[in-house]
């Protein structure tokens, strides 16, 4: 599932096509994946201006000139494409099946036409319109700090008021906005922190500790355009690049790259959780 790094990624991507820009034409292929129920084209910015595109957690958004906004949820298998205005559609009918909705996009200096499309093949996605600034700050009000920017006193206070693993922590995006199971795994590895510790049971010089590591870690997989490890792709087509860098996600039984021990594997709400036994020390 996109996390933050493909999300950010994907907002850098479009943010220099969408700026200035005009929607000329949206044509909705699926209405279940638009809401509010019964929303239509001018409320997914048809006729408006480009004026920014934002990002909080794993929602993105994009801004019109007037206030309105759609925001962007990619679930587990969304993705926007650009497309050049005249290009042939994808030749897969499955592929077209797929395309939920696509937004004709006009710019006046250069660039020309291009189509911007939603796909979401299993439909856990999805396009929100939003009808002002004010109604996109109250929507994202139930989410925590965002994690690229995340500072220890923030994380801190998030953290100390729960008693859950610091793993299950991480995944809450009402404490933390972004975090997904890839890069609750990388961070928790190069902090030393094991994801069954009580979130509350951390120490200071540790929260710090972690609070850098997930700066540091975010930054670096957005670079890198994010972590392909199966269906993600930029609007563009590319694969991110960042899985060559992980530590811990996905290499439980490979000898952790620190100190040689086997990573090890469980289940935490429902989700595979990688750790080295060693390194990450549940009585530390």
């Amino acid at each position: 599932m996109p996390e933050l790094p493909e999300v950010e990624h994907l907002r850098r991507c479009v943010d220099p096509h969408l700026v200035g820009a005009s929607i000329e034409r949206v044509e909705v292929r699926r209405k279940s994946v638009i809401g509010p129920r019964g929303a239509g084209a001018a409320a997914l910015l048809c006729g408006a201006r480009i004026a920014r595109t934002d990002r909080r957690g794993k929602q993105l958004a994009i801004v019109a000139s007037d206030g309105r906004a759609i925001v962007v949820q990619l679930g587990m298998t969304g993705s926007l494409a650009i497309e050049p205005e005249g290009a042939p559609p994808p030749p897969e009918p499955i592929d077209r099946k797929h395309r939920h909705v696509v937004w004709l996009v006009d710019r006046t200096d250069g660039i020309g036409s291009f189509r911007l499309v939603f796909r979401d093949p299993r439909r856990f996605g999805g396009v929100t319109a939003i009808p002002s600034i004010d109604a996109l700050a109250e929507r994202w009000s139930s989410l925590g700090p965002d994690a690229l920017a995340i500072e220890p006193r923030e994380l801190a206070d998030a953290l100390a008021r729960t008693g859950r693993p610091i793993k299950s922590a991480l995944l809450d995006q009402a404490v933390l906005a972004g975090v997904g199971n890839i890069y609750a795994d990388e961070s928790l590895f190069a902090a030393r922190i094991h994801p069954l510790r009580p979130a509350r049971s951390l120490a200071r010089p540790e929260i710090t500790a972690l609070a850098a590591h997930l700066r540091r870690i975010l930054i670096r997989a957005a670079g890198a355009g994010g972590s392909t490890l199966r269906d993600y792709r930029d609007p563009f087509g590319n694969p991110g690049s960042a899985v060559q860098r992980h530590q811990a996600y996905g290499r439980e039984g490979l000898p952790c790259r620190r100190c040689d021990e086997p990573l090890e594997g469980i289940r935490l709400q429902g989700r595979a959780t990688v750790f080295c036994p060693r390194c990450q020390d549940l009585s530390t």
